[in-house]
């Protein structure tokens, strides 16, 4: 496993690697406090804060803990979100998709779905991932039903996981994909996929 900057490209949505000549769009699509409910960043309101975060990601990206993408509306070509590679093992065969966040307007469109897929496919068939996890906040069901339409096998929840930055503690659930499963995960993917374009 080696995950470096790529472009992955379906109908919908391209994933492009992220950088500060998205941070235009990304403001705008990231001003939406719905968006943030469940995340421990406040709501970014200028080009500072959103700058910040694409650098914090960059950062991470330089340390070789993440590969962050922004998610482009293909009609459009405005980036209209974002999603990451985390916790990158090599030795485990195993990767996690998170930072995940897309704009409300684009919710229900097939883009997180095809984005999910294609990064899927990029870890299972060209980096050879044996799992690959999804986690997301308790509180955020909208998140667990689009994560369980995925296809993704839900694994428990972690109790106390993180400390969240008023204090409270957030619980998380992980679910995941492994490779013996990835071939119907895929036809699942492409059919949802088709049914969106």
């Amino acid at each position: 496993m080696n995950f470096q900057p790529v472009t992955l490209t379906g109908e919908v949505v391209r994933l492009e690697p992220l950088n500060l000549d998205h941070a235009a769009d990304l403001l705008v699509a990231a001003s939406h406090d719905e968006i943030w409910a469940y995340l421990d960043e406040p709501t970014p309101r200028t080009r500072d804060m959103i700058e910040r975060l694409i650098r914090d990601a960059l950062e991470d990206q330089r340390r070789g803990v993440r590969l962050p993408f922004a998610v482009i509306d293909i009609k459009t070509g405005l980036a209209v979100g974002s999603t990451s590679f985390i916790d990158i093992r090599p030795n485990d065969r195993s990767v996690e998709i998170g930072w995940t966040w897309i704009t409300p307007s684009h919710w229900g469109t097939g883009a997180n779905t095809e984005a999910k897929f294609l990064m899927l496919s990029y870890a299972f068939e060209r980096q050879d991932a044996g799992r690959v996890a999804i986690k997301t906040d308790l509180r955020n069901q909208r998140s667990q039903n689009a994560i369980e339409k995925l296809g993704a096998t839900r694994e428990g929840v972690w109790r106390n996981h993180r400390i969240l930055s008023d204090g409270s503690y957030r619980h998380s659930v992980y679910y995941s994909v492994i490779d013996s499963e990835w071939p119907s995960v895929r036809g699942r993917l492409k059919l949802a996929r088709d049914l969106h374009s």
